[in-house]
């Protein structure tokens, strides 16, 4: 014969047979103690922060389930929310620009131009988010979601940082000294123009006595241009 429960009235639970007769059955110790175990081996060893923070440590869906020791449908509730925020934190991440020398680069860019088989992968810590590449060798830096700063973590990543930095290597170039030049002493305005009239005065008198003929013996000599347009000189001699 077979049951079907039907409802509970008070300390009995009320079945009813195929052909639709009913019966009633008291719920003892003994079937509340059945109750129990049936219960508990229908609910979750785990709770679902435990599944969380195992997703945000970095392991997949598989690893997490096998850990707990349960199927992955049964964690796959709590971890798909979790998931989706890694992907997204991991998006925001690759896309960051940051400078590459005189330009700007993304993130990942700069990070597979010095490491090209590098893959990624956000994980959050007590440091808080922290993106991983591993390809060659294994980087890690520090994330902000909100402010959209990274900061390199280890050795390996901060020399990927430098690698085309020009910033590093500004300060380093030699520093050549001005050299200034030192005003010559000129001089006074007033003394060259008063040696180039003495100048020129010397060179008109030289000039006027090369250009006067010698007087001959018994002959009068030619007066000069001065002594006839002054009408001194010889003249005013021979008039006496």
């Amino acid at each position: 014969m077979e049951l079907k429960f039907v409802s509970r009235e008070g300390d009995y639970l009320v079945f009813e047979t195929s052909d639709g007769i009913r019966a009633r059955a008291l719920i003892d110790d003994q079937i509340r103690d059945s109750i129990r175990k049936v219960q508990h081996s229908e609910s979750p060893s785990f709770t679902p922060r435990e599944v969380q923070q195992q997703i945000r440590s970095g392991l997949s869906l598989a690893e997490v389930a096998a850990n707990l020791g349960v199927p992955e449908s049964a964690v796959e509730p709590f971890a798909l929310p979790i998931l989706d925020e890694i992907r997204f934190v991991l998006d925001a991440a690759l896309n960051t620009t940051l400078p590459d020398g005189p330009t700007m680069k993304r993130f990942e860019d700069m990070v597979l131009a010095s490491d090209p088989a590098a893959t990624f992968k956000a994980i959050k810590s007590e440091q808080g988010w922290e993106i991983i590449a591993k390809g060659n060798g294994t980087y890690s830096w520090l994330f902000d979601a909100r402010t959209r700063v990274i900061e390199p973590n280890s050795e390996s990543a901060r020399k990927i940082g430098k690698a085309n930095n020009i910033r590093d290597s500004i300060f380093t170039a030699p520093v050549v000294p001005e050299q200034v030049e030192e005003p010559q002493e000129q001089e006074p305005a007033g003394a060259s123009v008063h040696d180039l009239v003495q100048e020129l005065r010397s060179r008109r008198e030289q000039n006027t006595q090369e250009l006067k003929p010698h007087s001959a013996k018994g002959r009068a000599a030619l007066p000069s241009w001065d002594e006839i347009v002054l009408g001194t000189g010889s003249l005013d001699a021979d008039s006496d």
